[in-house]
């Protein structure tokens, strides 16, 4: 390596993104590439819950039901002695969600998923316990989605819940036979793909991503392409009977009690996330990088305190923040933080959760190809979707980890031509300062191409804004003196 005058390298910028690339959480020593729902911490905790997992009965599922249930019911309840406009029906009780008390989890509303969550993963009897597994699943996505959970305490316990699952499918993918794997999966994907989830993207795509841990052996994988098949025929079915552009009372603005719950109610759960990258600790798995595709983080049961009654309609779809369209540009649809879900239709909001699945399956989409060991075929799929961050950094990464320089910088050429305010989201601001600009200094480094180096630090120190005048300079100086 040329280190340029004196003690300055002027490959510093490309020793320092290989070395990220090849040190930091985008290198797999599992596979040929980084993943993003993928995460090797869930392999290592579902082989250290083996120690405690024992051929021991689990709860019977409607027992479960119950256990999970009756806390659920108290919450309602109490709510509904303090809650002056409550009103009592015939299922349970209404409650305007703009007069709920922020959910807290120290209500111990969800004390009886905790028993029979706890109860499930000790049990190596697979599918009783993956029974009740998805029966917690179900029932807590929807008491989240209909109670007041403006500080997300319930929606990170849903988070927390379904990596749970993860962990114990994965024990199941390992130790049960294939055809008890295939059923568990199953129950798993049908839980993913019912109403409580479809308004909920990310985790509907996290759900199935338990499919992943089958993808790793032939004679499991297909199991992991028909719960992916499955999640996306689930939400063309919605997509479709949602497109009659019925605007009447959306996102819910009133409580039932537990038991009776309105699935159409989507409350905090609904559209929250849109896409997540690899975890950098277990718990969140689904979470390290929401914002690598920042969609609606509004959250929609403090949106509906704005609104009427469940039983008053919202009005006609787009009578405030749609502007009167019955469907969504794709502007807003690029920027659905700025939408409130109180004011969509259900079409709107429909098109809005198909939207959001359609970015976050395509990392579901990836990792099954990059596990499956169809490598080209992942990088193949990574480069012709270089509009999407996430993707696109990872296809960078791999160029970078190959040390491709030349390809490295045609693809940022690509990148820079389809989407020139594109952001990088998986490298540092510490290594990429100047986003794709220092990707493409980087490699221009790497081939010694000083002349276009010279520009670029000239054009950087002509700006007067540039906060790092002084390095600039100095890199100037280095590549102006290797010219001559």
């Amino acid at each position: 390596m040329d280190s340029g005058q004196g003690s300055f390298n002027r490959r510093q910028d490309a020793d320092d993104l290989t070395d990220y690339v090849n040190n930091g959480w985008l290198s797999s020593n599992e596979f040929d590439g980084p993943t993003f729902l993928w995460n090797h911490m869930i392999r290592e905790a579902s082989r250290e819950g083996s120690d405690q997992r024992n051929d021991v009965p689990v709860a019977n599922l409607s027992d479960a039901d119950v256990v999970i249930n009756m806390p659920m019911q108290w919450y309602f309840d109490a709510l509904a002695s303090m809650v002056p406009t409550a009103e009592r029906t015939d299922t349970g009780v209404e409650i305007p969600r703009i007069d709920m008390p922020t959910f807290s989890i120290d209500s111990q509303a969800l004390s009886g998923v905790d028993a029979v969550v706890g109860n499930a993963v000790i049990s190596t009897r697979w599918l009783d316990a993956v029974g009740n597994l998805a029966k917690a699943v179900e029932m807590t996505a929807r008491f989240v989605g209909n109670v007041a959970d403006r500080d997300n305490e319930g929606f990170d316990y849903l988070k927390d819940l379904i990596q749970t699952v993860r962990v114990y499918m994965d024990a199941v993918a390992c130790n049960a036979d294939p055809m008890t794997g295939e059923q568990a999966l199953r129950m798993i994907t049908q839980v993913a793909c019912n109403e409580d989830f479809r308004l909920n993207a990310m985790q509907m795509v996290e759900l199935l991503s338990c499919g992943l841990s089958f993808a790793q052996w032939d004679d499991t994988r297909m199991f992991a392409y028909d719960a992916l098949n499955k999640g996306i025929a689930a939400m063309r079915d919605f997509a479709a009977k949602s497109g009659n552009g019925d605007a009447s009372s959306t996102t819910g603005d009133t409580m039932n009690s537990v038991g009776s719950i309105d699935s159409d109610v989507t409350g905090d759960t609904g559209a929250r996330d849109a896409t997540a990258t690899q975890s950098h600790d277990l718990r969140d798995t689904s979470s390290d990088a929401d914002s690598a595709h920042s969609t609606n983080s509004t959250d929609a049961a403090d949106g509906a305190d704005t609104a009427n009654s469940i039983t008053h309609s919202t009005g006609a779809a787009g009578d405030s923040t749609t502007g009167g369209s019955p469907t969504l540009s794709p502007e807003e649809l690029n920027d659905l933080a700025m939408l409130d879900p109180s004011f969509l239709s259900k079409q709107q909001l429909a098109q809005t959760a198909q939207n959001q699945f359609d970015h976050a399956v395509q990392f579901l989409r990836h990792d099954l190809m990059r596990i499956s060991g169809d490598a080209e075929e992942a990088d193949r799929f990574l480069r012709d979707n270089h509009t999407s961050e996430p993707l696109a950094d990872a296809y960078a990464a791999r160029l970078i980890a190959a040390e491709r320089w030349q390809d490295l910088l045609n693809f940022v050429d690509l990148v820079e031509r389809d989407a020139p305010n594109q952001c990088t989201v998986m490298f540092p601001e510490e290594v990429v300062p100047y986003e794709w600009e220092s990707i493409r200094e980087a490699a221009l480094e790497a081939l010694g191409r000083g002349g276009e180096l010279v520009a670029m630090y000239q054009e950087r120190l002509d700006d007067t804004y540039d906060p790092n005048t002084e390095l600039n300079r100095m890199k100037l100086q280095a590549w102006t003196q290797a010219k001559e």
